[in-house]
């Protein structure tokens, strides 16, 4: 593979991105992907979807996010472990924390420079996208203290605007100065062409406009789909290095967001930790149900043992070496095939 997408939105980033997790998979597999970023808006939320969609199809997920600084620019960041994945979890918590202070809709959420700086390791940075990207030498050599060398890239983007060609030798010859690699990316927003149309409404509706009046902030072209990496080769002729930088970058974050984590049930190290937990449930079921009725004191008694005798099946699979993830794929993959009336569905719960 010569090149991978880093920079890639799915509808997770609301009101942007025109195609789903499962919809972008298999259509990087069709253009002859081996793996491919996810990126969302200030969000990790389609990450779950997207990490399922491509280990069912055979696609290496890589994930990320890219996030909105308080100055108005933004950040691409890519999860290299699961340190990684907790800092960025832990930014984003950060970016959204102010947004509901006040009464009415959400406000935009964003981070300072020194809160990326502080979250900086277990992650990969590119400097962002071409209209809003990071592209001044002083910022790029305090996130070059922060990451490092073979965590920063300066990111090189062609969405086909009159000066695509002077910005990418100015971010070139600002690489070569700070002794950078550059990374070529789509900043994708939609699976396939027929989705266009749809992200140039979901412009409109997120600014408040029409779509006449809202042109000037629609893409007025295809730069935005998912195009096949020979196309992309061809678009940065200038900087064959950047596109084969991709590659390299690829094969070095693999965190799998599936089993990666290493999450346990708290207290799942103590032999009689069920017991415990049973013991305590049923004293607090007491308490809380004491005034209650009879019938409603024995629904809580029968959901309480269906969720305890939960935790333990799923317990003793992830000691049994069967992770959660695996029980929660075998059920999305029978409920995708049931849900589309695949005939192989009674076959796939069988498993």
């Amino acid at each position: 593979m010569t090149y991978a997408e880093l920079h890639c939105h799915s509808a997770f980033s609301f009101l942007d991105g025109a195609s789903l997790p499962d919809e972008l998979v298999p259509a990087a597999l069709e253009l002859g992907y081996d793996a491919l970023a996810l990126t969302d808006h200030n969000s990790v939320s389609g990450s779950m979807e997207f990490a399922v969609s491509a280990g069912a199809l055979g696609l290496r997920p890589i994930h990320g996010a890219e996030v909105d600084l308080d100055d108005g620019r933004h950040l691409t960041l890519l999860v290299k472990d699961s340190l990684g994945w907790s800092n960025l979890c832990r930014l984003l918590t950060h970016a959204h924390a102010h947004t509901r202070e006040k009464p009415g809709p959400p406000s935009d959420p964003y981070v300072s420079l020194a809160d990326v700086v502080e979250h900086a390791e277990g992650l990969v940075c590119l400097s962002g996208c071409a209209l809003r990207g990071v592209h001044d030498e002083p910022t790029l050599k305090r996130l070059l203290e922060a990451f490092g060398r073979e965590r920063l890239r300066v990111e090189l983007q062609r969405p086909f605007l009159r000066d695509d060609r002077a910005r990418n030798r100015r971010l070139s010859t600002l690489a070569g100065r700070l002794d950078l690699r550059c990374v070529a990316s789509g900043n994708v927003h939609a699976h396939a062409r027929s989705r266009a149309p749809l992200q140039d409404a979901l412009v409109a509706v997120r600014i408040h406009s029409t779509l006449d009046a809202s042109e000037p902030q629609r893409r007025g072209n295809f730069s935005h789909v998912l195009a096949s990496p020979a196309a992309m080769a061809a678009r940065f002729p200038e900087y064959p290095e950047a596109v084969s930088e991709t590659a390299r970058m690829a094969d070095e974050l693999s965190f799998d967001l599936r089993c990666d984590l290493g999450y346990r049930y708290p207290g799942a190290e103590d032999a009689e930790s069920m017991r415990k937990l049973s013991e305590l449930c049923d004293a607090r079921m007491l308490d809380r149900y004491i005034d209650a009725r009879a019938a409603t004191r024995e629904q809580a008694a029968a959901r309480l043992s269906e969720e305890l005798r939960i935790i333990e099946a799923l317990v003793m699979e992830h000691q049994n070496g069967i992770t959660i993830h695996a029980r929660l794929d075998r059920h999305s993959a029978e409920r995708y095939a049931s849900d589309r009336g695949d005939p192989g569905a009674d076959e796939i719960a069988d498993r």
